[in-house]
């Protein structure tokens, strides 16, 4: 055996660095659909004010909410917000959907970024351009064909 593994010396365990695992940071999102409308996730919900005023870019990939006193968008128990304008606007922007974006606080503002789709591969997965079907009869038992 290793002699270094016998040794029976003392170790001093302050000489560790110890670490914790960092606390997890919250994510904000929002998606944007046809189906779903204007959602957000919910731990944006926790956070964000309830009466909302909404900013778009003019290529559709930023977002800015403001929380307002009155008259704004409400923003519903489930994070939804109720407008179809709202998803046709970000739609005839360019943006097609679903879309995502992330969120951050930046100050009074919440700021949307888009997140970028997933590129598609144009190319199509090799498929076999037939199946085998000769010779199975010879590989089976002589007991199973009957």
């Amino acid at each position: 055996m290793n002699d270094d593994f016998n040794r029976k010396e003392k170790f001093d365990i302050y000489q560790l660095e110890w670490f914790l695992p960092s606390p997890s940071k919250p994510v904000f999102s929002i998606s944007v659909s046809n189906e779903k409308g204007f959602c957000l996730n919910s731990k944006l919900y926790e956070f964000i004010p309830k009466q909302l005023t909404i900013g778009i870019s003019s290529d559709g990939k930023n977002i800015g909410l403001l929380g307002i006193a009155e008259k704004g968008y409400h923003v519903l128990k489930n994070g939804k917000i109720k407008d179809l304008e709202l998803v046709k606007v970000i739609e005839k922007r360019g943006i097609s959907f679903p879309a995502s974006y992330t969120v951050e606080k930046k100050d009074d503002l919440w700021f949307a970024t888009l997140v970028p789709p997933k590129q598609v591969p144009l190319t199509p997965q090799n498929t076999p351009k037939k199946p085998r079907k000769s010779g199975l009869r010879n590989m089976l038992p002589n007991k199973a064909i009957q």
